[in-house]
């Protein structure tokens, strides 16, 4: 079959569902006649048991139906592979601070992607659809071998929204107790994304603090007392972050005491996240969490 000029290697991935399967559906438009789908598509979904799929362990049933000719020769084939698990960072993505998940296949996958499918003239369609609240992530920034093996031969398109945990840090700073529970609402999952809303909350209250020490005491003017006062950390130590995050913190927010009972509060969140043995009653992390929030929120701004 004469290969084709069109990639053989499509990956989508992100946060926004319809814009995903939106492109998907283009690419089989102009690929696959809508009257050949039938025959020349295959699916493959994460089972019932599990949110991926390993494409190592389906390598030789995909390799063996698209180095099959087609029963129209002008009628290219298709694999439709959603969530393979080669396709998520080895590194773990950025999300909830789970250990990450090994992922499957090996060099003889990857190199029948690079050398044997595009003469085929068959193509292969890699949906990747991500989950904060579950650790499941394309880092771009450590791409897995498959993701960069696709950016080097086929066509890669990402279709991500702002991530939740960002959404709740600017939704702190910006007083917004809508967008703050509507992020919340986003990210929150049992045994998930619990974890990552409490670290976004942590983190903005230990930034806003930080910001407050460092506009009293002059921080900023004063490395030696900075070393003192703040962590060595740059990823807990406002003066040491971005200076995009710093922006979000220059101005006065919530008054000191506010923040300090807010991470009082906070605290018991954690605990009623992870329960100690012999615990006769925990509370609802989450109601405990937006209560103290919705206080922070409501309390008097300070003086400018």
């Amino acid at each position: 079959m004469a290969t084709s000029s069109a990639p053989s290697l499509y990956l989508f991935y992100g946060n926004q569902v319809e814009k995903i399967t939106a492109a998907r559906d283009k690419v089989l438009a102009e690929r696959v006649p809508a009257e050949l789908r039938n025959e020349n598509i295959t699916e493959f979904y994460p089972s019932t048991a599990g949110d991926t799929v390993k494409l190592g362990e389906l390598f030789d049933q995909i390799a063996g139906d698209l180095e099959t000719l087609s029963f129209i020769p002008e009628a290219a084939k298709c694999a439709v592979i959603t969530n393979p698990v080669e396709a998520y960072s080895s590194s773990g993505g950025r999300g909830g601070g789970r250990k990450p998940k090994k992922a499957g296949g090996g060099d003889r996958m990857l190199q029948w992607l690079e050398r044997r499918l595009p003469e085929t003239g068959n193509l292969i369609l890699i949906l990747a659809f991500e989950d904060e609240s579950g650790g499941r992530e394309i880092n771009i920034k450590a791409p897995s071998p498959l993701f960069a093996l696709a950016q080097k031969i086929g066509m890669v398109r990402g279709f991500t929204d702002v991530r939740a945990s960002f959404r709740i840090e600017d939704a702190i700073a910006q007083r917004n107790l809508d967008q703050f529970l509507m992020a919340v609402a986003d990210l929150w999952k049992a045994g998930k994304g619990d974890s990552s809303v409490y670290a976004a909350v942590v983190r903005a209250l230990r930034f806003h603090l930080q910001a407050n020490i460092a506009r009293e005491r002059r921080l900023e003017s004063e490395p030696a007392a900075a070393e003192r006062l703040l962590p060595p950390d740059p990823q807990r130590n406002l003066l040491k972050a971005h200076e995009m995050v710093r922006r979000k913190y220059r101005q006065p927010t919530y008054r000191t005491a506010e923040l300090i009972t807010a991470y009082e509060r906070v605290l018991d969140v954690y605990r009623a996240l992870r329960p100690r043995p012999g615990d006769d009653y925990v509370a609802d992390a989450r109601g405990l969490l937006e209560r103290a929030m919705v206080e922070l929120m409501g309390s008097r701004p300070p003086g400018r």
